[in-house]
């Protein structure tokens, strides 16, 4: 998952070629690479490539702070993996 998107957002949204190669854990927001506009195509990336769907409470800069965080975030969602609540 980590390469298919490191390899979506070095080729599709980084402008800074010196950016690259995008290491997973590179700062997405602080450095400049996502913006409002490149985080929309991302999440309608990953809504099509992972088939999952996203809304509001998913985009908090923290999920998309680097190829690492988003990963993390994704595998939370997916189905039949969500942590079942003790209490």
């Amino acid at each position: 998952m980590e390469m298919v998107i490191n390899e979506y957002i070095s080729q599709e949204l980084v402008k800074d070629p010196a950016l690259l190669p995008l290491a997973d854990e590179a700062p997405l927001l602080d450095s400049g690479i996502l913006d409002s506009l490149s985080l929309l195509r991302l999440v309608v990336f990953v809504e099509e490539r992972f088939g999952i769907t996203m809304d509001e409470s998913d985009l908090l800069p923290e999920n998309f702070a680097s190829v690492n965080a988003i990963c993390a975030h994704l595998r939370a969602r997916e189905p039949g993996k969500q942590q079942a609540s003790h209490g």
